[in-house]
């Protein structure tokens, strides 16, 4: 079991909410087999603790106010779509925290013993279900402060972040390369605009879907998706070239394997009844996800605070890492 470390400033919030999940579980019928939880994730971004039970294992979450949401969206999920995501227990929004049942492995910890293909598609086609169901039904989200990033709002929002000059050059851009990124907006724009066009639904985008977030009850064999309280709604693509893209990354596959062009077409598939063009719509996509994953690190400097991201976090909150490899894309460097 791993040891409980926090920074200084997080002790006293921690322990209350260590202390608020072990009389829960005390007071409701649970008898807990270790007097300390096992640490799970300590981030600026999520905090997770794992208490080992009489009914198995008990998962606790804590995110910063800005981003806790997540407990109503896995229970609007699980209400009104029926989906297959956590199985909440309670929810403390003084704490901004809740506790939720255990959902299985990593889909990821299966794969790295033996690589299943099909269970990875199938983890897909479950996901990309979800986000189609979803679409006709988004004003249920943003109506309790999920972030509207459609279509329509990306140029504006991708405006606003550019114009944080300051805080983009304390990340890391120069000056140059911010004219480079305002010069885009004329770009940006059409671009939106096209993709708007193809018959693809704008629907929930998870900023981090992918096998590490994706849990399979051994016996059951269900699958659970997990890590839903950054959401936005905006283009359906944007999960699924992130997917892609951890999936390359993790499996050491290229564009060109037949594997890894298997995979891509279950991320499109489900999409292709609605829009034939699937494949030239996720061209203009992988642009514009760029702007999206801008406006997800953004969101998290924001709701974090960038003081929290030390050297172990380099990479995380970083809108600037990403701009520039937008800069590089467009062929402005």
């Amino acid at each position: 079991m791993t040891t409980i470390e926090s920074k200084p400033e997080n002790n006293d919030l921690n322990n209350e909410i260590i202390q608020w999940g072990t009389q829960y579980l005390s007071s409701h019928g649970y008898s807990l087999k270790s007097k300390r939880p096992e640490l799970i994730q300590n981030t600026p971004w999520s905090y997770v603790i794992r208490f080992a039970t009489s009914d198995g294992y008990v998962y606790l979450k804590h995110t910063p106010e800005r981003l806790a949401l997540e407990a109503t969206i896995i229970q609007i999920l699980r209400d009104q779509f029926h989906a297959h995501v956590p199985s909440l227990i309670t929810h403390n929004a003084k704490l901004n925290c809740f506790l939720m049942k255990n959902a299985g492995k990593s889909l990821r910890e299966i794969l790295k013993q033996k690589f299943d293909e099909a269970l990875l598609c199938k983890a897909i086609d479950q996901f990309t279900s979800l986000q189609i169901a979803v679409s006709d039904h988004v004003d249920v989200f943003l109506n309790i402060g999920v972030p509207d990033w459609r279509l329509d709002k990306l140029p504006d929002l991708y405006k606003q972040m550019v114009s944080q000059k300051n805080m983009l050059i304390e990340d890391g851009l120069l000056a140059i390369e911010i004219s480079k990124l305002e010069a885009l907006f004329p770009t940006i724009f059409n671009l939106c605009k096209k993709l708007s066009a193809y018959s693809i639904k704008q629907t929930i985008v998870q900023p981090d879907f992918n096998d590490n977030n994706s849990l399979i009850d051994e016996i059951s064999r269900k699958i659970t998706i997990i890590d839903l309280g950054e959401i936005a709604i905006s283009h359906p693509f944007f999960s699924l070239i992130n997917c892609l893209h951890v999936i390359k990354k993790h499996y050491a596959l290229t564009n060109e394997d037949a594997t890894y062009l298997r995979i891509k077409d279950a991320c499109l598939k489900n999409f292709m009844k609605f829009e034939p063009r699937t494949a030239d719509a996720f061209e203009i996509a992988q642009i514009l996800f760029f702007i999206y994953g801008a406006l997800a690190n953004y969101r998290l400097v924001i709701a974090c605070g960038k003081s929290k991201f030390t050297s172990s976090f380099q990479r995380h909150g970083r809108p600037s890492m990403v701009l520039k490899e937008l800069i590089t894309v467009m062929g402005c460097a």
